[in-house]
Formats: C-alpha cells, sequence, structure tokens
C-alpha cells in the first residue's frame, strides 16, 4: 500500500532497534488501534488469517489473539524500519525483504519476491478485503465469497538490488538475511511485469540453478537511437524488455493481458519494425513459452548460435538435459 501510494510512510526515527528499547507490546498495540488514523485501522485489526507480526523484548509479552509475536533477539541495524504514524513502525523494504525471505525455502520464490521489490511492478490483490477498503471495489463470486484477482500496476521501484545488499550486510543474525543475500546475487532491477522477471531469471540463471547462464541481460534500459537513424524510428530512444548489448538483440515478453487486442498488435507491430530498423533483432516470448522448457530451449539455443557466428564463445547450457533438476519458478 505504500508502494501504491494509499499511506505515506518516511524513515523512521529510530536508529537502532535493540531489545531494551524494543516496547511493543499486546496491550500497547491495542492502545494505538484507537488513535491510529482511520485509513490504518484495517492494517492493525489482526486475525488468525491476517495476523499482526509484533516485536516484544520479554517472551512474557508473547500472547495475544490475532497477533504473531517476535522476540527481539538481536539488534537491527539502521534503516530497518519506516514510520506510518506516531508509534506505528512497518519494517523498511530491506528487512522486510530478510522477514519475508526467512520463510521462504524455495529460492526461486525469494528471486520472484525481490525481482518485485526491485522492479516497478507490484501484485495488487482486488477483492482482499484490506485493499477493498482503500478501493471500494471488492468482487465477489456466486457464492459470495471474495473474488482475488491478480493485477499488476505501474509503480516506482521500491528499493534497488544494491540498496537491498548493503542493508543485509549489516544485519548480522538476523534470520533471513542470509537467504536474502544468496538470492539477491541473481536478482536484477528493472523488471516491469512478473512474466519480464521469470524470462530475466531463465535466461541469467547459472545451469546448476536451472538457467540458461546468459549474463549480460539489462532490463528495460533506456536505449538511445543516433540522430542520423530517428527517421527509421520517430523516437530518439526506446526501453527493451530484456537487452543482450553484444547480441544486439531484445528480447521482448508479450503477455496475454496487455498485447492481443487489436490496438496492442498493431502499436507492436510497429516498434518491432522501428527496433529491427536499427539493425537489432527482436525476439518475441510469451507465457505459454515460459511454460513449456523445449520452447525456451530453442530460442536460448538460436542465442547460443547467434553468439558463436559473432564470434563470441562464453560457456552456455541450453539443453535442458544439461542442466541440473530444480524447481520451476
Amino acid at each position: 500500500m505504500v508502494r501504491l501510494g494509499l499511506l505515506s510512510a518516511k524513515p523512521a526515527d529510530t536508529q537502532m532497534l535493540t531489545r531494551e528499547n524494543c516496547t511493543g507490546s499486546s496491550q500497547e498495540l491495542e492502545t494505538i488501534r484507537h488513535i491510529v488514523p482511520q485509513e490504518l485501522a484495517p492494517i492493525l485489526a489482526s486475525t488468525e488469517e491476517q495476523p499482526v507480526h509484533l516485536f516484544v523484548a520479554d517472551s512474557r509479552d508473547m500472547h495475544g489473539s490475532g497477533v504473531t509475536h517476535h522476540l527481539c533477539r538481536v539488534p537491527l541495524p539502521p534503516e530497518s524500519f519506516l514510520q506510518l504514524c506516531p508509534r506505528v513502525l512497518v519494517p523498511s523494504w530491506p528487512l522486510y525483504y530478510a522477514l519475508r525471505c526467512r520463510d521462504m525455502p524455495c529460492l526461486s520464490d525469494r528471486l520472484l519476491l525481490g525481482m518485485e521489490l526491485c522492479g516497478s511492478y507490484s501484485h495488487l490483490i482486488v477483492g482482499d478485503q484490506t485493499t477493498a477498503t482503500f478501493y471500494r471495489m471488492p468482487s465477489r463470486q456466486e457464492d459470495g465469497s471474495l473474488l482475488t484477482r491478480y493485477d499488476s500496476p505501474r509503480i516506482p521501484m521500491a528499493t534497488t538490488r544494491q540498496e537491498l545488499t548493503t542493508f543485509l550486510k549489516q544485519a548480522h543474525g538476523v534470520r533471513g538475511a542470509h537467504s536474502a543475500l544468496e538470492a539477491l546475487s541473481y536478482v536484477l532491477d528493472g523488471s516491469s511485469s512478473p512474466g519480464e522477471s521469470i524470462l530475466a531469471l531463465m535466461a541469467t540463471l547459472p545451469c546448476k540453478k536451472g538457467g540458461y547462464g546468459f549474463k549480460e541481460l539489462e532490463l528495460n534500459p533506456k536505449v538511445e537511437v543516433k540522430a542520423e537513424q530517428r527517421h527509421l524510428t520517430r523516437t530518439d530512444s526506446y526501453h527493451p524488455d530484456g537487452y543482450l548489448r553484444y547480441l544486439m538483440t531484445d528480447l521482448e515478453y508479450e503477455s496475454n493481458e496487455f498485447h492481443t487486442s487489436s490496438t496492442a498488435i498493431a502499436r507492436d507491430k510497429a516498434r518491432r519494425n522501428a527496433i529491427q530498423a536499427l539493425g537489432i533483432e527482436v525476439k518475441d516470448v510469451t507465457w505459454e513459452m515460459l511454460s513449456h522448457i523445449e520452447s525456451l530451449d530453442l530460442l536460448f539455443e538460436q542465442l547460443l548460435d547467434k553468439e558463436h557466428r559473432m564470434g563470441q564463445h562464453s560457456p552456455k547450457c541450453v539443453s535442458h538435459d544439461n542442466r541440473a533438476p530444480y524447481r520451476r519458478i
């Protein structure tokens, strides 16, 4: 909600949270619920299904229905919190990433969360009781149950890979920090959709992690068009989805949501023609291709062949028979 602009937050004054100055308790939470702004009330209304997570200093404070307690065992470094309002702090993006990774044993989940935080999209759950309070648009199925639908509104990046890495290297003893750092070694900045994230990870992960090993992929970079070529494009720059600059190849993710209408098809074809006029090859990638490993094998074998023809000989792993077993992203 902070990323979507539904809640305002600023860096908290708390420089470092230690067990000595951690004052959280279920009793204090009850007090705060009656003084916070109205828009925060749904967030603090903890239930068994959607509990409030609360840091406490003493195990004797670890009680309260609908509240998940965490004992503050180690100091939390500076910039660990954002302040929503007086007396209400929430984890900053780096701390949030560590806390989430703590409960994500699967590397692919940690990778996709990292790509989302370092990207310009967010999974908005339309129909969720909390977001419905703000959007006034709860959707219900015929039986009356809430209908959950996933959209990906374009928003500013929450953080960057470098910011996450810098924080996590200071977060000694924080559970989840090690798992988060492991994932960050493969996370890329700049994705603009979940599909782009999956494509980028499949392209760049090493073979032993189930990827294809193409390291030099840029997501949505600004590519300048030379002045003498602008008559071919009618624009001075463009942003490819996934750019392999050294191969002069643009990997374009074509989602079913935004690329299948007649208007979108016409727009995409015109854009593709302009890019190819600059000598850049465009490779279209669909969700169906991401869902079938044989299609991806063929795509990246074509790129590997192009590497060889251009005199590039960096080792790559294309055939799924040569890659380590992995859990599909």
